[in-house]
C-alpha cells in the first residue's frame, strides 16, 4: 500500500521536525502518522480521534503498511488520551480554529511538555494564532498551499515570545509569510485585498448611513488595504 498525501497533507508533515514523537489528533484516515513513520522513518507516533469510524479507518491502513508496532491508535477526545511526555510534537489539522483553541485551552497544562504544536485549522487562522501566543508559544514556521481552489496555511509553533510582539495586521495575515512572499501568498493577499475592497465598497453605498462601529470598521478596512498592498509589492 502506497500512501498518496494531498497537497495539504504535504505542507503539514513538511512542518513536522526531525526525530520526533508525533501525536496526531483527530487522524481519520491515519496518512500522516503513516507517512511519518513509513516514509520518514520516525520511531514512533500516535494516532488518535474522538469518533470511532476514523480510528477503524486508520487502524486497517496502519495494518496494511505493516506500521502497528510503531503507530499506536486511541480512541478519544483531544489530548486527554496522551499521558505527559510520551509525545513532544502534537498535530492537529482539518478542523475549525475555534475546536482547534478549545482542544489547545483544555490541555494547557499537558502542554508544558509538548515542544511542538503543528496547527492547520479551516477557519479563524488570526484566532489560533492569537491563541498559540496566549499558551506561551510562539510560531516558528508558517506554510501555505492550495488545493481544489482552495487555501490553506498550516503553522508550527514552539515555546517561547515573539519579539516584537505581533500587530493586528500580523494576527490576520501572517508576519512569516508575509516576509517570505511566494507566489500562492501573494495570490492569497490579493484574494483577501478583493474581498476587503468588495465590503468597503458596501460600507461605502449611497445613501447609506453607518454607525459608529461601522464607521470604524470602514476606517479599518482602508488601512489593512493600503497595508496588503504595500506587502505585496
Amino acid at each position: 500500500m502506497k500512501i498518496n498525501l494531498s497537497v495539504r497533507m504535504k505542507m503539514i508533515v513538511g512542518l513536522v521536525p526531525e526525530g520526533v514523537t508525533v501525536a496526531d489528533i483527530g487522524t481519520d484516515h491515519g496518512y500522516v502518522a503513516s507517512y511519518l513513520v513509513k516514509e520518514k522513518k520516525y520511531k514512533k507516533a500516535i494516532a488518535t480521534d474522538v469518533n470511532e469510524g476514523p480510528i477503524k479507518r486508520a487502524k486497517k491502513n496502519i495494518d496494511a503498511l505493516k506500521l502497528s508496532d510503531k503507530i499506536e491508535t486511541r480512541l478519544g477526545d483531544g489530548l486527554d488520551v496522551l499521558v505527559d511526555g510520551e509525545a513532544d510534537t502534537v498535530v492537529i489539522a482539518g478542523m475549525g480554529g475555534m475546536l482547534i483553541c478549545k482542544m489547545l485551552s483544555e490541555a494547557a497544562e499537558k502542554l508544558t511538555k509538548i515542544d511542538n504544536l503543528i496547527l492547520q485549522p479551516q477557519s479563524d487562522i488570526e484566532e489560533v494564532r492569537r491563541h498559540v501566543h496566549k499558551l506561551g508559544f510562539k510560531i516558528e514556521r508558517e506554510s501555505i498551499c492550495m488545493e481544489d481552489g482552495k487555501f490553506y496555511i498550516a503553522m508550527r509553533a514552539i515555546h517561547g515570545e515573539e519579539d516584537p510582539p505581533y500587530s493586528d495586521t500580523e494576527y490576520r495575515f501572517s508576519r512569516i509569510l508575509s516576509e517570505e512572499g511566494g507566489t500562492i501568498f501573494r495570490s492569497y493577499m490579493r484574494m483577501m485585498t478583493d474581498k476587503m475592497a468588495s465590503l468597503l465598497e458596501t460600507l461605502d453605498a449611497p445613501g447609506l448611513e453607518l454607525g459608529v462601529r461601522a464607521m470604524e470598521r470602514k476606517e479599518e478596512l482602508i488601512k489593512e488595504i493600503k497595508e496588503l498592498k504595500a506587502r505585496m509589492r
